[in-house]
């Protein structure tokens, strides 16, 4: 199977199962509301209905420093409570895709509440141990061989006769730090595959099917992540430049640019979906 062959038939399964996409929507925006409570509600008693309170927003730098610099005897509790928050949110999102990952695979299952939060219970704590290999493989990555790569252009940068040579070396060290991360997250998505398509309850051998899985075609594997993250970019590009023509503070500009938030989070969650999809597909069509 082509990489664009994988995709297209991605984006059939995608397009059959938008119940995947709602759960997810609703799920992550129940969560963002309740996350946002304790700030809007903190916002609401220090300045209340007036203009300033209005004039607010989450990265305010101003007011987020005067705020510290009053409530700094209860900043570990709220650092506490954003920890508690991360925690708690990477805990969903792993319990998530338990469901998207168990009812995308089975192509022809129903999406239903019932089969969707059955697979997300099953494989809650396999898709735990697997993003903590993953965490073992971002350690390896960004903590050993990028940190050679940096020992071995270093020399060159530090005596090089002008600017360009450093700044030429530096993004060459950025993309492929970029590259290495989408690799190990191609990995992930494929052991996560793996655990659901061949029924493996074992994490490190459902890791060595995507292996060897990827070992054998990996280039048209990486072609298929890096299409759906070219998508994801221009999907945000887009995004951000219809939203700057909203930044007028009128009602219509507001409420256009709050649409066009949610459409954009819409976007998103569909693009989660389609890399597993589509991945699932290629997985599927080829076993290891």
């Amino acid at each position: 199977m082509s990489a664009f062959k994988a995709i297209a038939k991605g984006l059939g399964t995608t397009f059959r199962k938008p119940r995947i996409i709602l759960v997810l929507y609703v799920f992550n925006l129940a969560f963002a509301v309740l996350a946002a409570v304790p700030f809007v509600l903190l916002i609401q008693r220090e300045l209340g209905p007036s203009l300033l309170g209005s004039s607010v927003r989450p990265v305010d730098i101003m007011w987020i420093g005067e705020a510290v610099l009053k409530y700094g005897e209860a900043l570990p509790v709220l650092l506490g409570g954003l920890v508690v928050a991360a925690v708690l949110y990477l805990a969903l999102q792993i319990f998530l895709n338990g469901g998207v990952v168990g009812r995308l695979v089975d192509r022809e299952g129903r999406t239903t509440l019932e089969p969707f939060f059955a697979d997300a219970g099953r494989y809650f704590w396999r898709f735990v141990r697997i993003f903590l290999v993953s965490v073992v493989f971002l350690i390896l990555t960004f903590g050993v061989v990028l940190e050679l790569v940096s020992a071995l252009i270093k020399p060159a940068s530090e005596s090089a006769a002008t600017e360009w040579l450093p700044l030429i070396l530096s993004n060459v060290h950025f993309l492929l730090a970029l590259l290495l991360l989408s690799i190990v997250r191609m990995v992930v998505d494929y052991t996560r595959i793996a655990v659901v398509a061949d029924g493996e309850a074992k994490v490190l051998r459902a890791l060595r099917h995507a292996l060897k899985f990827l070992r054998k075609r990996f280039f048209r594997a990486w072609a298929i992540y890096l299409a759906l993250v070219g998508l994801t970019l221009a999907g945000a590009v887009v995004f951000y430049v219809a939203l700057g023509r909203f930044s007028d503070p009128v009602v219509p500009g507001i409420v256009a640019g709050l649409v066009l938030m949610q459409i954009y989070f819409v976007f998103r969650v569909w693009v989660r979906t389609l890399f597993v999809a589509a991945q699932a597909e290629y997985y599927k069509a080829h076993p290891y």
